[in-house]
């Protein structure tokens, strides 16, 4: 099985219904399928040979649907570009994926003519406008007849991923047809997508949440409406006017919505069901969302982009407040039908039930491994197990629950931040003698960036000018938003290690979880 057979079967099966609806634009599934195959003809005609990576950069867009079948399509393998990183970290992964085209909205246009010349290994650059329908992208599917599909093998790379990685570099996670749709099945099996479903795009596509969803939703033959960028009125008035069903969002979105000032004054009868992920959801929030939304289903996808990404599920019946299983709501679920997920110590040997280890993953969602990165897949992937870097205890129902997390990162409104990468710049200060990075509670991003730092002797510094440093070193929701500056030194271990669960420790004081 491959991923374009998910858009050819429900082509066939829907016709001329309604695939996609991006602002005033609409696409029927036949005109789906024929464009799709149509650019995957444009692209073969730009150089385009199996097992090439293409890149996409751009906002939320039907042109992200038609990359994501196009380029599988052709024999290509997909990497979708983190629109919010800046020129550095979009030519380390580009040259680092050595993709032979990118695809982008043109209003990124000066972005990447800051690096083009630097990318000898990128051998053309097919521009889109969404508000006008002249481009090079819309030439190339007009001017090409459609392609056969090139049919693609189970193993054969879909798609390289690209997650922040505790050492600072972001790592690309492969992920195969097979990995896919071991993902997709499962969505749809635990959620019930199917053809009267109405799913709204509110997450990034270029995350693996969103990415995997677009197979998830085609699969099912579910009617797609997708906003560009997630803003509150306007998910409020797409899920009006198109009767959205259900969607995906992140803590931090969820939380926005039910504390919005109109949350009230739509008509929102129509939706059943919002499944959240990506990262950890404070009890408050998810209290709050029951309440203020009673008619609505919640569910909980827990994993990571290694996992394509989901390995746990929490069901609707769950998420409740009182009763005998009002105390699943701090779990992350039970695995879903096509994983083993258990929990193990630091030698990799399965712990008993209410012991705290860490989460590791077995089963066909699991990445082939790092593009290109033979010593950190070794390290991740032990036995066929995926190691999560997520320290959690199981229940004797099969329950796991999340507590602390053993990787160096941070997760802010869903975005994976690297501590190392912060803790390099912030060592760049010449008046820095220690520094840690780590997340801390925050109400509206559920954890922010945190630094603590330590100066030379003689030497003083700000937190404002920290994180001015910071600002010009990296994109902006990488930098730390508070700073404390200590006259002694950091807490170390007998190893010399940092201890920051040591740091963190007081932010965290009478929370639920520890991230």
């Amino acid at each position: 099985m491959y991923l374009t057979q998910t858009l050819r079967r429900s082509a066939q099966r829907r016709g001329d219904d309604t695939v996609l609806v991006c602002g005033e634009k609409s696409l029927s599934w036949n005109k789906l399928e024929e464009r799709c195959s149509r650019l995957a003809a444009g692209l073969v005609a730009e150089g385009l040979v199996a097992g090439d990576r293409v890149a996409m950069l751009s906002h939320n867009c039907a042109e992200y649907f038609e990359f994501s079948f196009a380029v599988p399509w052709a024999g290509g393998a997909i990497v979708p570009l983190n629109n919010r990183l800046g020129s550095d970290e979009l030519h380390y992964i580009l040259s680092d994926s050595a993709a032979r085209l990118l695809i982008a909205d043109v209003h990124f246009k000066d972005v990447i003519d800051g690096f083009l010349a630097q990318l000898p290994s990128l051998e053309g650059v097919i521009y889109f406008d969404p508000e006008n329908a002249s481009s090079d992208y819309e030439s190339l599917i007009s001017e090409h007849p459609p392609l056969e599909d090139r049919q693609r093998g189970y193993e054969d790379i879909a798609g390289i991923l690209y997650t922040s990685g505790t050492t600072g570099r972001p790592k690309g996670a492969v992920l195969s047809h097979r990995n896919l749709i071991a993902n997709a099945m499962g969505a749809s099996l635990n959620s019930g997508y199917n053809e009267d479903t109405v799913y709204l795009h509110a997450t990034p596509l270029f995350h693996a949440a969103g990415a995997s969803r677009v197979y998830s939703m085609i699969g099912a033959g579910t009617t797609n409406i997708i906003l560009p960028a997630f803003e509150v009125g306007a998910l409020l008035a797409a899920i009006e006017r198109h009767h959205v069903t259900t969607l995906l969002l992140v803590p931090t979105m969820i939380n926005r919505l039910v504390h919005h000032e109109d949350l009230h004054k739509f008509d929102l009868s129509s939706l059943r069901n919002i499944s959240y992920g990506a990262s950890p959801m404070p009890q408050t929030v998810l209290k709050k969302a029951l309440q203020e939304l009673p008619h609505v289903a919640f569910t909980q996808a827990y994993g990571m982009t290694e996992l394509s990404p989901a390995a746990t599920f929490l069901e609707a019946r769950y998420h409740v407040l009182d009763g005998p299983d009002a105390g699943r709501l701090a779990s992350c679920g039970q695995a879903v039908f096509n994983a083993d997920v258990r929990i193990v110590d630091e030698q990799d040997r399965p712990l008993p039930d209410g012991e705290v280890g860490e989460i590791v993953v077995k089963g066909p969602m699991v990445m082939q491994g790092y593009w290109q990165n033979p010593e950190a897949t070794a390290e991740a992937i032990r036995d066929g197990w995926m190691h999560t870097g997520d320290a959690a205890y199981r229940d004797g129902e099969g329950f796991f629950y999340i507590v602390d997390r053993i990787k160096d990162l941070v997760i802010t409104g869903g975005e994976n931040v690297s501590s190392v990468e912060v803790e390099n710049a912030i060592y760049q200060l010449e008046a820095v003698s220690e520094c840690a990075v780590f997340g801390i509670p925050h109400e509206d991003w559920i954890e922010s960036v945190h630094a603590e730092v330590v100066t030379k002797p003689g030497y003083s510094i700000t937190e404002a000018e920290v994180i001015a440093h910071c600002k010009g070193q990296m994109t902006s929701f990488k930098c730390p938003r508070s700073v404390v500056v200590r006259d002694q030194p950091l807490p170390i271990s007998g190893t010399g290690k940092i201890m920051k669960n040591e740091l963190r420790k007081p932010y965290w004081l009478g929370r639920d979880r520890k991230v």
